[in-house]
């Protein structure tokens, strides 16, 4: 059957069965190298799945009947892993519609709440593949810690089960949403807080499983031919989380957060090969936001019990992280940059030195 008669049955199909008869033939073209044969699976998602060739965007019901049919195609015990990544990315992968950014945050709440972890692997694949600072990786996020956060007076079982279930989906979910909080440090877009109760959900993951943080560094089950991306881990973002907190805020839950990175960095000692954990450059970002908001204390910085915390923080994750081995990049550079800090910290001052020697 060619690729025109096909499209002509699909069209006489009823929409869920088509749907469900779509999926199947890309997955049989997913590892098909001849030409034309990625024209052909990209043309049948956006016709036959996403309805992209109406005027006209998806209703409720046809969203909800999409959802499903996903649900259970990518929960099937039959589907391999590479090929149900490979089947995923062509679905949700690069710059995609706000459309199917919809679809795509309906499936992930929808699998997280019947917690299928084969779902749930697939989206913290796709994380990863697309980079956690995408609109695609914030966009879920948001959603997310809108739904089961947000307007939660406490974290479902759902939620605390995740690192069981999927680890690699827990790890990518948990450094998508660092992207979203204590980040900014400009008078226009003042730091935010992260929901204590997602503060506490994060802290109970790390406390359980010291090792989480490094769920996302497994190999990823890829097409031949496809490239994995550079692996990043949630360690940057929770330390700049506990470091910045500091100087905005005097919850508890925030030391209870630092002492359980520091527990997770003692464990990420790489077994083999070099240090994959944790960038110098991305904690760079911590010394500018610190820089601009001890220039904003002025002298009052000097007296600040809430900057000396901050530093002494950002010190011990520093000294833990150079004695496990654990951090790469350019490191020289980082502490350059951590000798420009005022006022100065004893102990930061000491972890400069000793890296120096």
């Amino acid at each position: 059957m060619s690729s025109h008669e096909y499209k002509s049955a699909l069209r006489k199909l009823e929409p869920q069965v088509a749907v469900r008869d779509c999926l199947l033939k890309v997955e049989s073209l997913v590892f098909n190298t001849a030409r034309g044969k990625q024209e052909l699976m990209m043309s049948l998602i956006s016709e036959f799945i996403f309805y992209e060739h109406t005027q006209h965007p998806m209703s409720s019901l046809q969203e909800f009947y999409l959802v499903l049919e996903l649900s259970n195609y990518f929960s099937k015990a039959s589907l391999a892993e590479q090929t149900g990544n490979a089947v995923f990315i062509l679905l949700f992968g690069g710059s995609i519609s706000p459309a199917r950014i919809n679809v795509l945050t309906k499936l992930t709440s929808t699998a997280i709440s019947a917690q299928l972890s084969q779902v749930l692997n697939c989206v913290g694949t796709l994380m990863q593949q697309v980079g956690f600072s995408s609109l695609t990786s914030i966009e879920l996020a948001k959603s997310l810690v809108q739904d089961f956060v947000v307007f939660s007076s406490k974290a479902s079982t759902q939620l605390t089960e995740l690192p069981k279930i999927t680890p690699r989906f827990a790890c990518n979910f948990m450094t998508a949403v660092t992207c979203l909080y204590l980040i900014e440090a400009t008078q226009k877009s003042p730091l935010l807080e992260p929901p204590s109760l997602l503060l506490e959900l994060f802290t109970s993951w790390i406390t359980e499983n010291p090792s989480l943080c490094l769920a996302s560094q497994q190999p990823l089950m890829l097409p031949t031919g496809m490239l994995s991306m550079p692996n990043e881990t949630p360690f940057a973002g929770l330390i700049r989380w506990s470091c910045v907190s500091a100087l905005i805020s005097t919850k508890e839950i925030y030391s209870k957060l630092h002492l359980s990175l520091l527990q997770s960095l003692l464990q990420a000692k790489p077994l083999a090969g070099p240090p994959v954990a944790l960038n110098a450059q991305h904690l760079q970002l911590i010394v500018t936001i610190l820089q601009y908001r001890m220039e904003e204390l002025g002298k009052a910085a000097e007296k600040s019990e809430a900057v000396q915390l901050s530093m002494e923080r950002f010190a011990q994750c520093i000294q833990v992280a150079i004695a496990s081995q654990c951090i790469y990049g350019n490191i020289p550079q980082l502490m350059m940059r951590l000798e420009t800090l005022r006022p100065t910290n004893q102990l930061m001052h000491i972890v400069i030195s000793n890296y120096k020697k």
